[in-house]
C-alpha cells in the first residue's frame, strides 16, 4: 500500500514539473514575441577572460557534442530550441587535429574560424557555408562571422552561426545553433551578444 502511494506521489510530482516547464517555455515565447522578436540580454556571464550578455532564461547544457573543448560554456533555450556555446583558443591549440590543415600563423583569427566552420560543414549532409564577413565596426572586438546549414543526424535542417573574436592573444569561438525559422528571428540577437563582449575585469 505504501509503495503504491509513493509511486502515485512521484507521478504527480513529475506531471507537475512538466506542466510548470511547459508554462515557463510558453511565457518565454510570449515575451519574445511581445518584444518584437528580440531577447532581453539581462544576464552577464564571465568566461576565461571575457564577459558578455545573454538572456537569463538560457540554461546550462551539459553536453559538449558541438564543441571542441569540455571547458567551453554551453547554454540552451528550450523554449526556442537554441543551442549556444563559447570556447577559448590560443596558440597552444594549434596542435589540435581539427585545426592542423588551416594554420595561418600570421592570422590566427581566421585560422580558428576556418577550421571551426569546416568542422561544422563536414558534420552535415548537403551542407553549405556563407561567405565569411568581418563583424560590424561598432563591435568593440575584431572578429569574423559565418553561417553554415545542412541536414543533421536526424535529417532535420540545422543552421549554425559561427563567429570568432580576438581579445588580446585569445580567440573565442561563439556558436548559435537552431532551425531556419528561429534563426531568421534571432540572428540579430546573436550579433547583440557579440557586441556585448568585453575583456573581463
Amino acid at each position: 500500500m505504501h509503495y503504491r502511494l509513493l509511486l502515485l506521489l512521484v507521478f504527480f510530482i513529475l506531471v507537475g514539473s512538466c506542466v510548470n516547464y511547459d508554462k515557463e517555455n510558453k511565457e518565454i515565447r510570449e515575451v519574445f514575441k511581445k518584444n518584437h522578436y528580440n531577447f532581453a540580454l539581462d544576464k552577464t556571464v564571465k568566461y576565461e577572460g571575457i564577459s558578455f550578455r545573454i538572456p537569463k532564461h538560457f540554461k546550462q547544457y551539459y553536453s559538449h557534442n558541438y564543441t571542441i573543448k569540455n571547458s567551453s560554456i554551453t547554454l540552451t533555450s528550450s523554449a526556442l530550441n537554441i543551442y549556444f556555446s563559447v570556447e577559448r583558443f590560443t596558440k597552444a591549440d594549434l596542435h589540435r587535429e581539427f585545426v592542423s590543415d588551416f594554420i595561418i600563423k600570421s592570422d590566427l583569427l581566421n585560422t580558428f574560424q576556418n577550421a571551426y566552420v569546416w568542422r561544422r560543414y563536414a558534420s552535415l549532409d548537403n551542407g553549405g557555408a556563407s561567405i565569411k564577413k568581418e563583424l560590424p565596426r561598432n563591435l568593440k572586438q575584431k572578429g569574423v562571422i559565418q553561417t553554415v546549414a545542412g541536414d543533421g543526424p536526424y535529417s532535420s535542417k540545422t543552421y549554425y552561426i559561427t563567429a570568432t573574436i580576438r581579445v588580446e592573444d585569445n580567440y573565442y569561438v561563439f556558436q548559435w545553433i537552431t532551425s531556419k525559422q528561429i534563426m531568421s528571428y534571432t540572428y540579430d540577437d546573436f550579433e547583440r551578444i557579440l557586441k556585448s563582449v568585453k575583456k573581463a575585469k
